[in-house]
């Protein structure tokens, strides 16, 4: 019985361990094996172990083994369920947080102290494990939950569906305004049409690459050369990557700089076609803004970049493919005020 047990015991964790490896890294199949190894821990490890100690010398400590098993159970299966974003899983943690300590901590002080046999190596080991067990509920108490990843994922869906049409609007204009025969500003048509599509292609591109860095080239997410789907993407909560390309390594340059400067050229470049008209030169201030802007939220007043207000360091995935989408909107509608102006001056 205990070499099964052993063994048992040796492939449940490595089970676990490469479903956790999997998980990290975002390979299909880490959920099936996330569940499989905890599962079989809690539902047959677990007792089978307790029970062999239990019969062999540990009838005398029948309360402090009750509490062991209960905690290790409750605890194990709300990190089961926390990984794997089922219902229930802020319930367990809500209970399991706390269990190890007002529940199996003083049943094993009153034991430790009651037995004549004391091991201070015992004690201390027990003392390690209730502080790993603290660290590790505490971390998964952090983790975002499913219920936020999709409200993030239904929000960024929409921002999204609202480029395309923003997109579809404006290539309508260029046509009408192409039938109604303004042949001495197709240059001026042609001219922004190609900017707007290198700022937007640009920001595309960065969409891209945040979602092969994240997902590899063969994400399900990747649709086409230039179209993701939010709802197959699977590291929706994914956020080293997301910094490091857009803030780079020392947090203060990669993509977000290069594209404020682009969308700051932009912004002038815009300007040319209205320099005439000061509401519309306001407008396209507003939208493609790019300075710093102020942050109350801590009770003092302090300057925050664009690149920090758009893009903060360790974001998520699905808001930082949100924020493009929110810059792409801002551009096209810039873009719509220099079309509207252009068709009025015909």
């Amino acid at each position: 019985m205990k070499k099964f047990i052993y063994i048992s015991g040796v492939i449940i964790i490595n089970i676990f361990m490469f479903g956790a490896l999997f998980k990290v890294q975002h390979w299909p199949g880490a959920g099936i094996l996330i569940t499989l190894g905890l599962g079989l821990f809690c539902l047959m490890f677990l007792p089978m172990a307790f029970i062999q100690s239990y019969n062999g010398n540990g009838k005398k400590y029948k309360q402090l083994y009750i509490a062991g098993f209960v905690c290790a159970f409750i605890t194990f299966v709300g990190a089961m369920f926390k990984i794997q974003h089922w219902p229930g899983a802020g319930w367990f943690l809500l209970v399991g947080i706390p269990l190890p300590f007002v529940y199996f901590l003083p049943v094993y002080v009153y034991h430790h102290n009651k037995s004549k046999e004391k091991s201070m190596l015992n004690f201390l080991g027990v003392m390690f494990m209730m502080v790993y067990v603290a660290l590790f509920t505490s971390i998964l108490a952090l983790n975002i939950s499913r219920d936020v990843l999709i409200a993030l994922n239904l929000s960024s869906e929409d921002i999204s569906k609202t480029a395309d049409l923003y997109v579809a609007k404006n290539e309508m204009t260029y046509k009408k305004l192409e039938k109604d025969g303004l042949a001495d500003k197709k240059d001026k048509f042609l001219a922004l049409r190609a900017k707007t599509e290198e700022v937007c292609g640009q920001i595309n591109n960065i969409k891209m690459e945040l979602v092969k860095a994240v997902e590899n080239e063969d994400s399900k997410a990747i649709e086409a050369p230039n179209k993701i789907n939010l709802k197959a993407l699977i590291a929706k909560d994914e956020s080293g990557y997301t910094t490091r390309i857009m803030r780079g390594d020392n947090g203060a340059s990669g993509k977000a700089v290069e594209l404020k400067k682009q969308i700051a050229a932009y912004r002038e470049f815009l300007k040319t076609f209205v320099e005439k008209d000061s509401v519309k030169i306001g407008v396209i201030d507003a939208l493609l803004a790019t300075a710093d802007v102020e942050d109350n939220s801590y009770g003092e007043k302090q300057n925050v970049s664009w690149e920090n207000d758009f893009f903060p360091n360790n974001t998520f995935l699905i808001s930082i493919l949100g924020n493009l989408d929110c810059i792409s909107i801002n551009i096209k509608m810039a873009e719509e005020e220099v079309l509207e102006s252009l068709a009025v001056k015909q």
